[in-house]
């Protein structure tokens, strides 16, 4: 699903890092982990075509990630940063935003009852679908974006820190419902510092 050959990536002199070779299939999760500055979320942005590398290649399923292919790889792919913010007042219109995208329209149909199981495997009151966005906290709304991810039904699923504001429950069951999600052919391509959240993915990579 996904292939990282020789990659390199530098702002001027500042070599984050070189030579990285990475291969993650379908139904697999790989953590990216290591200090700050070494690159991680440079390597996400990259992926995604919103920086350059220095040298190397990408590919995702198949197709050679270049200025004529961005477009078809993000179509591919549910993409959730760090910092998530969503032009919407209420939780509702935040969650329904990304179905309502082109790119999306053609993979995934919103399904609220597919919504609330989603909730309540992952902790959260129903109650939030009603709510403002400034009344529900952080980690609420980290769970809820990484609920909307799942339900696109993108072949590709790319997130950083997923569980950076959550307590050990709230990411053991953030852990489990991703494994779900590869389990049925998602691939997955997280940054975490979380050594509980790397130990149940499939593989982690150091920078």
């Amino acid at each position: 699903m996904l292939k990282v050959t020789n990659a390199s990536i530098a702002f001027g002199e500042d070599i984050l890092f070189s030579g990285l070779n990475m291969h993650l299939y379908q139904s697999e999760m790989i953590c990216i982990s290591g200090e700050s500055g070494r690159g991680k979320t440079s390597l996400l942005n990259a992926i995604m075509g919103f920086i350059p590398l220095r040298e190397g290649e990408i590919e995702v399923n198949g197709i050679k990630l270049d200025k004529f292919t961005i477009d078809t790889i993000r179509k591919q792919i549910a993409w959730i940063p760090q910092e998530l913010s969503l032009p919407a007042e209420w939780v509702s219109e935040m969650i329904k935003l990304p179905f309502e995208l082109k790119a999306n329209k053609k993979k995934a149909g919103f399904s609220k009852d597919k919504l609330m199981e989603n909730f309540v495997e992952l902790g959260l009151n129903q109650d939030l679908y009603n709510k403002r966005v400034t009344e529900i906290s952080g980690g609420q709304r980290q769970r809820i974006m990484l609920i909307v991810a799942a339900m696109l039904n993108k072949p590709l699923i790319i997130i950083d820190e997923p569980t950076s504001a959550l307590d050990g429950i709230s990411m053991d069951r953030v852990l489990a419902f991703f494994r779900k999600t590869a389990a049925q052919g998602t691939a997955v391509l997280s940054v975490s510092h979380d050594k509980g959240f790397a130990s149940g993915c499939d593989k982690t990579i150091y920078l």
